[in-house]
């Protein structure tokens, strides 16, 4: 009998400490971000360096906050399924270009978007369904004769 409590001793203590290690790791690795992917993208002729996003948590956030975008940066947004899509220029500190496009074909373009706070009052929706919206610095479609209707190309 002495043995079997000594057994259960041992297997709570060794079940004690792996729930420890446990979450001694889970909480060291909660804080680290995903290390941020982008993609080559040409529109006619044009390259962007995008910043992919396609977690809804990141998605929410954008370009939110941030200081400025490199003249041929952007954000481009993955999305896994094909629907309008809603964006606002929420605690935008620059004024940005977005580009709604549907499989590598632009649908509409939203042009020229003034930042706003923390609570936006306009929307900006694409026309039709779409599965990736992309963010760049404001006037780049006007310099360079984007239009809906034209083609781009997503590289890894």
């Amino acid at each position: 009998m002495a043995w079997n409590k000594h057994k259960t001793l041992y297997l709570l203590s060794a079940i004690l400490i792996l729930a420890i290690i446990f979450l001694f790791y889970s909480h060291k690795t909660a804080g680290v971000e995903k290390i941020a992917e982008y993609k080559n993208i040409e529109i006619k002729g044009n390259h962007i360096y995008a910043e992919t996003v396609s977690d809804p948590g990141r998605q929410y956030l954008g370009l939110s906050n941030r200081e400025s975008l490199c003249a041929n940066c952007g954000m481009l947004f993955a999305f896994p399924d094909k629907q309008i899509r809603e964006f606002v220029m929420r605690d935008m500190k620059f004024p940005l270009d977005i580009i709604f496009i549907n499989d590598n074909k632009i649908i509409n373009i939203a042009e020229n978007l003034p930042p706003e706070g923390a609570k936006p009052l306009n929307i900006y929706a694409s026309s039709k369904i779409a599965n990736n919206v992309l963010e760049i610095p404001a006037g780049f479609c006007q310099k360079n004769g984007i239009k809906a209707g034209d083609i781009i190309r997503i590289n890894n």
